[in-house]
């Protein structure tokens, strides 16, 4: 029962993120092209990885190494981001 929360929980919370990056990210300029999305991708792909890891018993230094270096590149590529447009209402 456990295992099923977990799935629906990590879809849900990967579903909304995704909806709301896209729907964010619409209408905005993206001048630095693809590295503009390694950090939304990092924030999506990890919990989907730590669910994984743990329903496959897949733990250990593998999972922490690769979280560790995504969570690395995602911190590092932060500076790309397009900048928010303020909003006036």
């Amino acid at each position: 029962m456990l295992e099923v929360l977990m799935i629906i929980t990590t879809v849900a919370l990967v579903g909304g993120y995704f909806y709301i990056l896209m729907k964010r990210r619409k209408n905005q300029d993206n001048p630095h092209g693809w590295k503009g999305y390694v950090t939304p991708t990092v924030f999506l792909l990890a919990p989907v990885l730590a669910l994984a890891s743990y329903l496959f018993e897949f733990g250990g230094m593998v999972t922490w190494f690769i979280l560790g270096f995504a969570f690395l590149s995602g911190a590092y590529f932060t500076k790309y981001l397009p900048q928010p447009e303020e909003s006036h209402s």
